[in-house]
């Protein structure tokens, strides 16, 4: 999944809560992270990991494969609800996950 059709589960508890429990990701982790794989890009596709897993590491290896952090979860869930002001307010999950990309780049 890229990060666009992951932006439904960030607006949506219900939703990201069957997410975690499809993926079978324990939710009593410290926290939940969001990478991408290869790069930070809206083509890159997303992967959750527990924080144990990756030691909060930006750069992760796992399977061969590399991925970069994009946010915890927590975090992205607020920057859409709050510091960036993005829920509700008639955003496309294309441009949601078009801004949080750019925050992330520019000013996280």
């Amino acid at each position: 999944m890229k990060i666009e059709g992951f932006i439904k589960y960030l607006n949506d508890p219900k939703q990201l809560n069957r997410l975690y429990q499809e993926q079978g990701l324990n939710t009593e982790s410290e926290a939940l992270l969001i990478y991408m794989r290869e790069a930070l890009s809206l083509e890159s596709e997303i992967a959750i990991f527990e924080i144990e897993e990756t030691e909060d590491d930006l750069f992760f290896e796992k399977g061969g494969m590399n991925y970069i952090q994009f946010f915890p979860i927590d975090y992205a869930v607020e920057l859409i609800e709050s510091d960036l002001n993005l829920k509700g307010k008639g955003f496309s999950d294309q441009e949601i996950a078009e801004r949080l990309l750019e925050y992330r780049i520019k000013d996280a």
